[in-house]
């Protein structure tokens, strides 16, 4: 007989609009069999019982990250940490560079990740100079938050054989000082010169960082993700054997990058292949840069920036509309990495193109971060049934950038979320991280105040109910990897994945909402994360 728990004495959102509150949850086996107070949820219930009082707590559908990269993060956790607030400066990075390349021999990497010119004290990036001071002796190499530059120093420019004559790679940019020389900042598809994989290729250092970053995530409430971005096969690989050996931490939706498009073709792989534990999501598509980078291909120049300066799209129109064509005729879901109103309208265009040439009932295609946006691309999005996957820690964290960037006008429906719903369009929730932060409850405070971590007002008009944020990390998320009649909500015959927090976020006032503790994470009904206070 299947185990069977019951959850009572708890304030039960469901996100399942046919009845959204409750106070006790049977589960049997993996799966939910009842819902509503504690006698209707036990009657569910036949023979042995493990009944859990939560004393009040309350319990929402396991938290689902519609796009991250578990294994980065858990690469950057091992790397030199130069993120805001911690770091506030350029001196500050070299220091800790400093102080790495002291416990490192000599000819190794040093890493350091998350840096962003836009809180540094300087307002600039770290150049090749300030990183040669301290390590001569080590190519060292510190990735923006946003993951689409690096600055290094000259050892690694020199290993690379980058020298004022190297000309611009297709997609990427060597920043250059006014004599022309490399300031080591290296953008987009120039870091590929370095001839560094993003990730390692050690499939065991690889299954490390998946096991360290699982563990985060239960930690945060999270129970089903969505890889955003299959580089290689030793990842596949990497996934796989987790799940074989049962140690995945997470239910994952993996999204393949375009150069496995091919070896999946040969053996007629498409979307949905795998169980609801690890399934073969859709194909992920890079059409343009980074908002806080500068890079995003948009139509109208960055402010302060010159008339030409805007961004960089990867593609050209017809080169994107062939590789959606050849996806799309094959059965996949595709996610296309879009930030800039520019690339957003691209993407537009060759998810039309593909579907007047071969129409699909539900395809479901998706536009990840869909950052700038106007009226009429949000139009289009609603007609064509697009789904796009924002992040709204991105306001918190970087909101002070894009304003500066952008400026407030257009940063009114810069991820926005209000308009997208108002049109009827489910945006699905998400972290990106490591780019920011993966807990859910970060989001969703961003979501329902919108504001940056200054306390400046970003898209105040955006502003979602608690409610309405809860449901871009649960229900919405799950519709947008074809999820959502097995999880996103709790309702009979779903799931039992839950996340049990310490206080109700509907109750608590908005700018709290990131500090409620995590009691407890259940995937598929059992207890796979509890904190010290359970």
């Amino acid at each position: 007989m299947p185990e069977q728990l019951l959850l009572a004495n708890a304030t039960v959102l469901t996100m399942d609009g046919a009845a959204p509150e409750a106070s006790a949850v049977a589960v049997s086996g993996d799966r939910i069999v009842a819902v509503g107070d504690r006698d209707t949820a036990r009657a569910a219930l036949d023979g042995a019982v493990r009944e859990v009082d939560l004393a009040g707590a309350t319990v929402v559908p396991g938290f689902i990250d519609a796009h991250h990269h578990l294994m980065t993060l858990g690469f950057w956790m091992s790397q030199i940490d130069c993120a805001a607030p911690a770091v506030g400066s350029v001196s500050e990075i070299v220091e800790l560079v400093h102080r790495r390349a002291a416990d490192t021999a000599p000819g190794e990497w040093i890493r350091g990740r998350g840096y962003d010119d836009n809180k540094l004290a300087e307002r600039r990036h770290p150049t090749r100079w300030d990183l040669d001071a301290v390590s001569d002796g080590h190519p060292v190499m510190i990735r923006n938050a946003s993951g689409h530059m690096s600055v290094v120093n000259s050892v690694a420019l020199q290993a690379a054989g980058i020298t004022r004559d190297t000309p611009d790679p297709v997609g990427g940019h060597i920043d250059v000082d006014a004599d022309g020389e490399p300031t080591g900042l290296l953008q987009e598809t120039a870091q590929e010169l370095l001839g560094v994989p993003f990730l390692p290729t050690d499939q065991g250092e690889l299954r490390r960082y998946l096991h360290t970053a699982g563990k985060a995530y239960l930690a945060a409430g999270v129970t089903s993700g969505h890889e955003a971005g299959i580089f290689a096969p030793g990842e596949f690989t990497v996934l796989q054997e987790a799940w074989a050996d049962g140690t995945l931490a997470l239910r994952t939706y993996m999204m393949i990058r375009t150069p496995m498009l091919e070896a999946l073709e040969g053996v007629g792989f498409h979307t949905g292949f795998g169980d609801d534990m690890l399934r073969v999501g859709s194909i992920k598509i890079i059409s343009d840069g980074s908002l806080i980078g500068r890079t995003a291909a948009v139509c109208q120049p960055f402010q302060h920036a010159a008339e030409d300066d805007l961004g960089l799209a990867m593609f050209d129109p017809d080169q994107l509309n062939d590789l959606v064509w050849r996806a799309h005729s094959r059965g996949w879901q595709l996610a296309i990495h879009a930030i800039g109103d520019r690339a957003i309208g691209m993407c537009l265009d060759a998810y039309d193109a593909a579907q007047a040439r071969l129409p699909r009932r539900d395809a479901r295609h998706r536009i990840e971060h869909c950052g700038v946006l106007r009226p009429d691309l949000i139009e289009r999005m609603a007609r064509t049934h697009v789904i796009p996957v924002g992040q709204p820690p991105f306001i918190a964290e970087f909101g002070d950038g894009f304003l500066q960037h952008l400026g407030p006008e257009r940063c009114r429906l810069t991820y926005p979320l209000r308009s997208l719903l108002d049109a009827g369009i489910p945006v699905a929730g998400s972290s990106d991280s490591p780019v920011s932060s993966y807990q859910p409850l970060i989001g969703i405070q961003a979501a329902v105040t919108e504001k940056t971590l200054s306390g400046n007002d970003f898209a105040p008009a955006e502003a979602l109910t608690v409610d309405e944020a809860l449901a871009l990390y649960t229900r919405n998320a799950a519709h947008a990897a074809f999820d959502e009649n097995v999880k996103g909500t709790i309702t009979p015959g779903k799931y039992a994945d839950f996340a049990v927090l310490g206080k109700d976020p509907r109750a608590e006032q908005p700018d709290d909402i990131a500090s409620i503790p995590v009691l407890a994470t259940i995937r598929g009904g059992q207890f796979v994360y509890e904190s010290a206070m359970v």
